[in-house]
């Protein structure tokens, strides 16, 4: 059997394709908070993030575009994308078989 050119082409779209989904899947990871420093450990409420991680600091990530405007609403909870280190490591328990 004899590979046309329309065949290196449709392999290259196929190479192309899975490799942008493999690049977008490994953009925009969320950071699971550092397990050093001691007030992670026990973080349960958006007022606990927000004792250090103060306003103008969040304006100044949010201008660089490094963090979403959700922190500005008092109905979300930091723990809804940061991960703190106690709950991360009793998922990775969870799915261990």
């Amino acid at each position: 059997m004899k590979l046309k050119p329309r065949d290196f082409l449709f392999i290259a779209i196929v190479i192309v394709v899975i490799g942008g989904l493999y690049f977008l899947s490994t953009r925009g990871r969320i950071p699971v908070m550092p397990a050093t420093v001691p007030e992670h450990q026990t973080t349960k409420l958006r007022d606990d993030c927000l004792k250090c991680h103060l306003p103008e600091k969040m304006d100044a990530l949010e201008t660089q575009r490094k963090h979403p405007l959700k922190w500005r609403d008092a109905r979300i909870s930091c723990l809804e994308c940061h991960k703190s280190p106690a709950a991360k490591a009793q998922s990775a328990l969870v799915s261990t078989p």
